[in-house]
């Protein structure tokens, strides 16, 4: 199998052609890459500001490429049309990890171009790496109705409904912290509390599809004052919306909270037109599950996540006794 070439070597059509594949998957997973990220992604990866490496039309297809944030990095992997596509899957993905400078400490490698078993055949592959982690994530989707428009039954006990942005992004951040930090899911967010602050910012400036703050809330407590609760909402279409973000306090989980703030989204939802909601999941996260197939979700999509971490891989020193 040919050798990925850096992307520097490309021309601007063979990149934008390979951009628009990944777009047009992530659209149908609802997560569209929002602005001029096709040309503003070739031009960066022509010039090699951002660092990439490809496979010519000829050879198959495909594109991997990763951006920096600190010593984190995210990442891309896209195996093009044909035969053999989880083989050039492995291909590029090995040669961008290969390529990773000393300082990056970690990297989240998501795929587009495989079916949801050749991306787990493909990951399960690089896994063998030490400091290696698989995370398997689930769409899951529900249609709204009339009945989703009627009055609540379900109580946010003794906290309050209030704007979402009525809330500072500091307390956003700390409850997502608090609520996510150390999962699987959390992992999916962010390794740090920075990089939780990073994509929250991004879902209030839209970056990933128009926020909705008419279908996003927050709950307080008031005596004394605490953000114990919120529900944060995207537009995909005109017909579907994304929950991206739900967020319960760790010590008032099982309280009935989630499934309020989900039943609330319902009916704003339905108030302002849309017919049916998304949402991802860990598989691993199980009772958020079934709380989302309880109320009706259910899976439409999977995608797998590779990750890896330099200190885990680490060799660890033994003691002698």
């Amino acid at each position: 199998m040919e050798t990925p070439r850096r992307t520097t070597a490309a021309t601007r059509e063979e990149l934008e052609e390979l951009l628009q594949m990944i777009r047009r998957e992530l659209l149908l997973r609802a997560e569209l890459p929002t602005g001029e990220w096709v040309e503003e992604s070739a031009s960066e990866l022509r010039s090699g500001a951002k660092p990439g490496w490809y496979l010519p039309r000829e050879s198959g297809g495909g594109l991997a490429f990763f951006a920096r944030r600190g010593t984190a990095a995210y990442g891309h992997v896209h195996a093009g049309e044909g035969d053999a596509a989880d083989a050039r899957a492995h291909r590029l993905a090995t040669t961008l990890l290969d390529a990773l400078p000393r300082e990056i400490s970690s990297i989240d490698l998501g795929f587009t171009g495989l079916s949801p078993t050749a991306e787990r055949s493909v990951a399960g592959r690089l896994a063998a790496r030490p400091g290696s982690l698989v995370i398997e994530r689930h769409a899951m989707e529900r249609e709204l109705s009339a009945a989703d428009g009627e009055r609540l039954t379900e109580s946010p006990g003794s906290a309050r409904l209030v704007p979402i942005r009525s809330v500072t992004l500091d307390a956003l951040v700390d409850l997502d912290w608090k609520a996510f930090h150390g999962s699987v899911d959390g992992l999916v967010l962010g390794s740090g509390i920075d990089e939780y602050r990073r994509v929250l910012q991004s879902m209030l400036d839209g970056r990933v599809g128009r926020f909705l703050d008419e279908a996003s809330i927050a709950l307080v407590e008031t005596d004394p004052v605490r953000l114990v609760g919120a529900i944060m909402t995207t537009e995909q279409s005109a017909r579907r919306a994304v929950f991206v973000d739900l967020m319960v306090d760790p010590e008032r989980q099982r309280r009935g909270l989630a499934r309020f703030l989900m039943r609330w989204g319902f009916r704003a939802l339905w108030a302002f037109g849309y017919e049916r909601v998304r949402l991802w999941v860990t598989a691993a996260n199980r009772p958020a599950r079934n709380l989302y197939e309880s109320l009706g979700f259910r899976t439409m999509a999977e995608a797998t996540i590779y990750r890896w971490d330099r200190e885990a891989s680490a060799p660890q020193a033994q003691s002698t006794l």
